[in-house]
């Protein structure tokens, strides 16, 4: 009797103990497959990585280029946009140029009827002396803001290098009448270094010596500085 109890209760609970049971699907296998790129494009991956490389260097150089010209105009020594507001600040103090310009003067390039030039760049030119010296010479023109006065400044100055700084031999501004025939009515000294000086003073005794071309130059004393103005 006992063993048939149990039997009964066996089958009873089977069905259940196999409802209980997970099914267990097989999953497909997913194939990859595999090809190796062709040479057309192996050749066309490398050509456009190779024009990446090439685009960022360009711009990398064109980056450092502008950083470059903006250091040298702006915050170097002998920089042009430095030394034009340098010196048209000591020219705007000097006493004769307050007398015959007034207090409001303005500096610009070389003088037009449009307003668009007249925003040209300072005419500069860097070069190195007879004596192995870097030198900047600049040239640029002045007159009162209101463009009343009767008189055109033409500013003329020079730089040198010695010992790794930049000293000014002279800053000089020739005057000339805005209704006149183009000649020069006087000068303004604004600065001149001893040095010059005696500079122009040898320059004077050697040119006794040599034949003065007027042609290529603007018959100024400074320009007595330039050898290639001689002849011999």
């Amino acid at each position: 009797m006992l063993s048939l109890a149990r039997t009964r209760i066996a089958r009873r609970c089977t069905p259940a103990l196999l409802s209980r049971r997970a099914v267990v699907c097989p999953q497909r296998q997913r194939i990859r497959h595999y090809s190796t790129p062709s040479k057309g494009r192996t050749a066309a991956e490398v050509a456009g990585t190779a024009g990446n490389v090439l685009l960022i260097g360009s711009v990398a150089t064109l980056f450092g280029y502008i950083m470059y010209t903006l250091y040298d105009n702006l915050f170097a020594e002998h920089g042009t946009t430095r030394v034009y507001n340098q010196s048209l600040d000591l020219i705007r103090a000097n006493p004769q140029i307050k007398e015959l310009f007034g207090t409001s003067i303005m500096g610009f390039g070389e003088p037009s009827h449009s307003q668009r030039q007249r925003q040209r760049a300072i005419s500069h030119r860097q070069f190195e002396d007879p004596q192995g010296r870097q030198r900047l010479a600049m040239q640029y023109y002045i007159e009162d803001s209101k463009k009343r006065g009767p008189y055109l400044g033409v500013v003329k100055l020079d730089l040198v290098q010695t010992q790794n700084a930049w000293d000014y031999n002279y800053i000089v501004v020739d005057l000339y009448q805005k209704d006149g025939a183009g000649a020069s009515i006087g000068r303004v000294d604004v600065l001149i270094t001893n040095e010059f000086k005696n500079q122009v003073h040898d320059f004077e005794k050697e040119k006794r010596n040599q034949k003065f071309t007027p042609k290529n130059t603007d018959g100024s004393w400074v320009s007595v500085l330039n050898p290639a103005t001689w002849r011999k």
